[in-house]
């Protein structure tokens, strides 16, 4: 394996600000899907059907654009660290989805659960 060189560090991080805001293009806040307005609401099942497209749609630009950069640099770190971006993001949505706030916060927060604090 290589090591990583300045231009390919600069693309994932690139990469990595770009992810981000694909993901924010197509899907609400965690703050928003775990908040109790959007687990009370009677267009629930529908909004989480919403967010699971919008799950696949940015999932599908940011491992695109991973793929891209891939073909541009030496390696394909580029394309595995926007597949792990994915999956971090999707994994946090779909906790929020299935766990909604508390009043209090407690433990219940996907930090809680790692094993991690925030």
């Amino acid at each position: 394996m290589q090591a990583v060189s300045k231009d390919d560090a600069t693309i994932i991080v690139l990469l990595i600000g770009e992810a981000s805001g694909v993901f924010a293009g197509f899907c609400p806040s965690w703050f928003t899907v775990a908040s109790p307005f959007f687990h009370e609401q009677e267009a629930k099942p529908g909004n989480i059907k919403r967010i699971r497209a919008g799950e696949i749609a940015a999932s599908a630009i940011v491992i695109g654009t991973g793929w891209a950069v891939a073909n541009r640099s030496t390696g394909n770190i580029a394309l595995w660290a926007s597949i792990l971006i994915c999956v971090l993001f999707v994994v946090g949505y779909e906790y929020q989805i299935a766990h909604p706030a508390k009043q209090d916060g407690g433990k219940d927060n996907l930090f809680a659960h790692l094993g991690t604090t925030c």
